[in-house]
């Protein structure tokens, strides 16, 4: 009986053991190069649809915002990346807290969170106006709108506090960033005094697009394919870092410790700041 018994404890250990290391294998941790000092390590692998799925029913990874708790809001566009998507919430270790009902969030790739909402730019195909978009994080209700003034069309976006967004869009040889200030109305104002512009794109690409925005210890992080920035508040260029990795990135984030986190499509990966 006691024999019968042990060796039923080492076919269970063996199965378990199997598993642990089945799952290392479909989920290994990688290592990304931030620069010559800086390295990153994979944290999750967030949702990716299964093979096969199309359509209105593919969903693809477009922007990361982080919280002071370290959890992290993921959006995901739908179909033809034009109109609707979803928000997806993880745990500090990357497991799945909360998804979203679907959302009309546009292409999806601007989110930034901040004082426990989340901020969203709606940028619908057709619309010469973009839509900001306040979001209860326990919600994932929208629970303000603002019309952004059609003068800038951010592709990207970043908070300074509640009541500013910053947005940043190509513009010549290099960037603008325009801040965007959220009042009691409809309407979202800009100064356009208060336009700050940015000498230089980055990005290994012809079309050097911008993936992710970010504001962070003080300074404002700009990522493109191959590339990111680190830019001043005034404007002046800090550094420009090479990744070492020519996979498209979905996003740019800084935790309140100053980490940098960075998202990836396709495997559907996120990496954090060693």
């Amino acid at each position: 009986m006691m024999k019968n018994l042990r060796l039923l404890l080492l076919l269970v250990v063996a199965l378990l053991a199997m598993q642990v290391s089945a799952t290392a294998k479909s989920n290994p941790v990688h290592t990304l190069q931030l620069s010559k000092q800086l390295k990153a390590k994979t944290l999750f692998y967030p949702y990716r649809d299964p093979a096969g799925v199309t359509g209105s029913k593919s969903k693809g990874l477009q922007g990361i915002t982080v919280d002071e708790h370290q959890q992290y809001y993921l959006t995901y566009s739908t179909g033809d990346k034009t109109r609707y998507g979803y928000i997806y919430k993880y745990s500090s270790k990357g497991k799945l807290m909360k998804k979203s009902e679907r959302l009309t969030i546009g292409h999806g790739q601007a989110i930034a969170y901040k004082d426990g909402y989340l901020y969203q730019l709606a940028d619908i195909r057709g619309q010469s106006r973009y839509t900001l978009q306040k979001i209860n994080v326990k919600t994932f209700k929208v629970e303000r709108k603002w019309l952004v003034p059609s003068t800038i069309h951010p592709n990207v976006i970043a908070m300074l506090d509640k009541n500013t967004a910053v947005g940043v869009s190509k513009s010549g040889n290099g960037y603008d960033l325009n801040k965007i200030h959220l009042g009691k109305g409809k309407e979202a104002d800009r100064d356009w005094r208060e336009k700050v512009h940015i000498n230089g794109l980055v990005g290994t690409t012809p079309g050097k697009e911008v993936q992710g925005f970010a504001y962070g210890k003080g300074k404002y992080y700009i990522l493109s394919n191959g590339e990111y920035m680190i830019v001043n508040p005034d404007g002046s260029q800090s550094q420009k870092l090479r990744l070492n990795t020519d996979r498209e990135p979905e996003g740019i984030s800084i935790t309140n410790s100053g980490r940098i986190v960075m998202g990836f499509n396709k495997l559907n990966e996120i990496f954090i700041e060693m």
